[in-house]
């Protein structure tokens, strides 16, 4: 089976004899490097491609690569919060309540989305990073949401929390809207999956939480967010395309609501706020299989601060926790920074590729 082949049977919960890998969101550029052989700035999308390849990674989710921003991080620059929301004129929540009562209709909306369009390219993009990273990656990509995160962005948090128990009909509205967008691409990703033959699976999610707990009461989340966020990912559910949901911070007082969404899997887990892996690993679908579980090396503990021999107990662990033939994917817990020293990095890939095989009886 090619790698491609191994992530996708990953996926599907069947049993396969050489492990699924993801590519980790690596934003140490300083690694991809080392692994290439040369200058990550100077080709980031070719340097990206030999890291992919030469550390035996199957799976890429996203085409996130490292920006200037991350740049300017690994050279050790002082970064300052430019509070646009600010130059932006949010500065209190009825500017939030303002931009909210300014958005279309949805029949304005639906009038002006094009479904066959978003749906090639959708399949597109796909195909255009598959044939750059060839046969032994299963390249995925994003799906239509109802946006939580986008509002503190740009208006700011206070002026967003602010405005949600002020004029929490207002957000209810915002949350639709954003929701009626995600369910027409969603509508398209269907169709992409159906027509253009790429692989029946999204990966993202939203930052919903925080160390301590959901960013807005879970009652709020529950009664204004969830059903908006439900009724967004249907397609996808009714055409049996499986969604992965990134689970940021202490997700446990909400994860009731992200499985009754009919995910197929999780990943995430920042077991340091309250999150267990061994608890995740007994979820199961609204259909009694298990969940497919992507995880879970912690990158702001083991992978940076921990020693190469913590690394292999970890990558052991998250097989081990997991089990064989219910879609485990080996992966970190978030993006691996400029912190992870690459003897660290070198332990995560090259012990995940062995301890796999022989895990899993390859």
């Amino acid at each position: 089976m090619t790698g491609r082949e191994i992530a996708l049977a990953t996926l599907h919960r069947e049993a396969v004899t050489r492990p699924c890998v993801n590519y980790c969101w690596m934003t140490n550029s300083h690694y991809m490097s080392y692994v290439a052989g040369r200058d990550y700035w100077a080709d980031p999308q070719g340097v990206f491609v030999e890291y992919v390849r030469k550390c035996g990674i199957n799976l890429v989710p996203q085409w996130y690569l490292p920006g200037e921003a991350h740049r300017r991080l690994e050279q050790r620059e002082v970064m300052r919060d430019p509070q646009a929301h600010l130059q932006q004129g949010f500065r209190e929540p009825e500017d939030v309540l303002r931009a909210i009562e300014s958005l279309p209709e949805d029949g304005a909306v639906e009038r002006s989305f094009d479904v066959e369009a978003a749906a090639k390219g959708y399949a597109d993009a796909i195909n255009t990073h598959q044939s750059l990273l060839g046969p032994e990656v299963l390249v995925i990509d994003g799906f239509g949401q109802a946006d939580f995160m986008g509002g503190y962005t740009r208006w700011g948090y206070e002026n967003y929390l602010a405005a949600a128990a002020l004029y929490p009909e207002a957000l209810r509205r915002y949350y639709h809207h954003s929701a009626l967008c995600g369910r027409l691409q969603n509508h398209a990703i269907a169709l992409a999956c159906q027509r253009f033959g790429i692989a029946p699976f999204v990966y993202s999610g939203q930052d919903l939480c925080g160390s301590g707990g959901p960013l807005m009461s879970p009652q709020m989340l529950t009664t204004l967010y969830f059903p908006e966020l439900k009724w967004c990912v249907e397609p996808l559910v009714e055409a049996e395309v499986g969604i992965v949901w990134h689970c940021d911070g202490d997700i446990r007082l909400i994860l009731d609501s992200i499985l009754d969404l009919g995910v197929a899997g999780l990943q995430g887990f920042e077991e340091e706020h309250g999150p267990r892996y061994e608890d995740m690993v007994r979820l199961t679908d609204p259909h009694g299989r298990p969940l497919v579980i992507w995880g879970c090396v912690s990158v702001t503990s083991t992978l940076p601060h921990g020693s190469v021999a913590d690394v292999r107990v970890a990558v052991e662990r998250s097989f081990l926790l997991a089990g064989a033939g219910r879609g485990h994917v080996l992966s970190s817990t978030s993006s691996i920074m400029p912190e992870a020293p690459p003897a660290n990095i070198d332990a995560f890939f090259q012990h995940g590729q062995q301890f796999g095989r022989e895990f899993l009886g390859g």
